[in-house]
């Protein structure tokens, strides 16, 4: 998104208007935690994104700088996406949005039995927030190296 299509100087307007949508940070959530990397794993959300709002999606993400998009070094039909560091800093956001969930949605957000592979889960048994957004975005830098050599 450029600056021309911001609606006001507003620092929580403009962070609304760029990743404050239904979808990106679910994209974003899916790439960073579940390491997924092309449309087809993206696509494969249980909240069921459509198709084109995807597509959509991505470009917007990458025009703003979330992510990047690459040729698949051996199926040139496939695209991969991975996240940049502006994208990848979006865990602290994510951190604050978890730790409001976990704190005044609990019923919602922790089943039970609990299931270790939910963001609650991990979120909660992590020593600190600040370990928490550590060591995703660790974890995301050594997947993203693995997996496009940069």
């Amino acid at each position: 998104m450029n600056n021309s299509n911001l609606r006001s100087h507003c620092p929580i307007t403009t962070g609304i208007d760029v990743i404050g949508d239904k979808w990106t940070l679910l994209i974003i959530r899916h790439m960073l935690f579940r390491h997924k990397h092309t449309y087809g794993e993206l696509h494969d959300m249980k909240e069921r994104i459509a198709t084109k709002v995807l597509a959509e999606r991505l470009k917007t993400l990458a025009a703003d700088g979330l992510i990047e998009k690459r040729n698949h070094p051996t199926n040139k039909k496939v695209f991969l996406y991975t996240l940049t560091d502006k994208g990848i800093s979006t865990i602290e956001i994510m951190a604050k949005i978890i730790d409001f969930s976990v704190t005044y949605y609990r019923n919602q957000v922790v089943v039970k039995p609990i299931d270790k592979t939910k963001l609650s889960y991990i979120y909660m048994h992590s020593t600190s927030e600040a370990t928490f957004v550590k060591k995703a975005k660790q974890d995301y830098i050594k997947f993203r190296k693995k997996l496009i050599g940069v």
